[in-house]
């Protein structure tokens, strides 16, 4: 697989290692959407208070700290589509006192543990919408076929980021819910905790050559009337203009 992106990830020196299959080619152009309406459909909703029961996705974005956990102070759920397949992902944040050298000072800084899978993360969160449950909606995500996502995107890789909403106006009233990424850098969300490097390389690789078909390029031809205007003549280059009569 050749790997075309300005930015490094984790699993890129994989090719240099197993060799390269240019046959095979990713385009990891990066690209963000905050319009809700431009995202894939799981994650449309309504606005205002009704929202958070009848989207499934949207509601996993509603996870907040349990009232026993001293460490952390807040949850930021995400959710990485990777290959035809949903990977549940948490950011549980703290807050630390670090000496800052440069003025001489204690100050708080906010770290982050990025934590997979629910099972790993529901003895610290809970739903926060009045205690709203969050169990169902896992399961629904856990077991819901993606492919249709992957395939509309025309990418193998995306992720959801709750952490992105903007909140303004009346208390409920969400402008904008998460931000949705196609091609993110893996190693951004600690994606080696879930597979490591030949594991994300291997299944790109196959995902792209198999599911999404990018293979060699095929040849498209183009219309003689678009090849036209595409090289700057009209219909009148080869021709004669008819006159106008004095």
């Amino acid at each position: 697989m050749h790997i075309i992106s300005k930015r490094k990830d984790y699993y890129d020196g994989v090719a240099g290692s197993m060799g390269i299959d240019k046959t095979i080619v990713y385009e990891r152009t990066l690209v963000k959407i905050e319009n809700q309406k431009e995202m894939p459909k799981e994650f449309h909703g309504n606005f205002g208070w009704s929202r958070n029961y009848d989207n499934h996705f949207l509601n996993l974005g509603y996870s907040d700290i349990e009232e026993h956990c001293k460490k952390y102070e807040k949850a930021k759920f995400f959710l990485v589509g990777f290959c035809g397949k949903l990977y549940l992902g948490w950011k549980l944040q703290y807050t630390v006192k670090e000496y800052d050298e440069e003025k001489k000072v204690m100050s708080e800084v906010v770290k982050v543990d990025i934590i997979y899978g629910y099972e790993n993360v529901k003895e610290y969160i809970r739903g926060n919408w009045w205690k709203h449950n969050i169990k169902d909606d896992i399961e629904y995500v856990k077991h819901y076929d993606s492919i249709n996502m992957f395939r509309e995107i025309n990418a193998p890789v995306f992720i959801y980021d709750s952490d992105a909403v903007i909140t303004h106006g009346d208390y409920g009233r969400r402008l904008n819910s998460g931000i949705f990424i196609i091609n993110p850098i893996l190693k951004d969300y600690e994606f080696y905790k879930v597979l490591d490097t030949f594991q994300t390389f291997q299944e790109l690789s196959m995902f792209l050559g198999g599911v999404l078909g990018r293979g060699e390029k095929e040849i498209i031809e183009i219309e003689d009337k678009y090849k036209i205007k595409k090289h700057g003549f009209d219909k009148w280059s080869f021709r004669r203009k008819p006159q106008k009569n004095k």
